[in-house]
């Protein structure tokens, strides 16, 4: 009898071993981890907080104003928050976003300055995003 125990341990382990193993392999394929470098976002996120990212969020559904999302960008990944829709004409003087022609009351802080991005329409499909620092220059802010 004792040599029965040892055996359903060791079983008892490998399965359990299997199923962590395929738990974690479909976390992974439905979230990722990120690592914010940068000041972009800020307030809102600081360099070093880390995300866990949903990515299928999008799948069934398009992304809303105020959401924050993690874009490719060049060779790497970005955060960003989407501030416009597609069909929207955007601007942004001194801090403050445009939508049509008027100025858009955020609902989250933002760190007004002097960010300035020429007015342009959005295609279909297409969604604006850009970071909640406005006192970084532009190529840093906008994507």
């Amino acid at each position: 009898m004792t040599k029965v125990w040892p055996a359903l341990r060791r079983h008892w382990l490998v399965m359990t071993g299997v199923a962590l193993s395929c738990v974690l392999l479909a976390l992974r394929a439905h979230f990722q981890l990120i690592i914010v470098v940068g000041n972009s976002m800020l307030p809102t996120l600081k360099s070093g907080d880390v995300l866990l990212v949903d990515r299928l969020a999008f799948q069934n559904t398009e992304p809303h104003r105020g959401d924050i999302v993690v874009a490719r960008h060049a060779a790497g990944l970005v955060v960003k928050r989407i501030v416009g829709l597609p069909g929207e004409e955007l601007e942004v003087r001194a801090g403050t976003l445009y939508i049509n022609g008027a100025p858009h009351r955020e609902a989250y802080k933002t760190d007004e300055g002097i960010l300035d991005v020429a007015k342009g329409k959005l295609f279909d499909g297409d969604f604006a995003s850009l970071g909640d620092n406005r006192t970084i220059p532009a190529d840093l802010a906008v994507h």
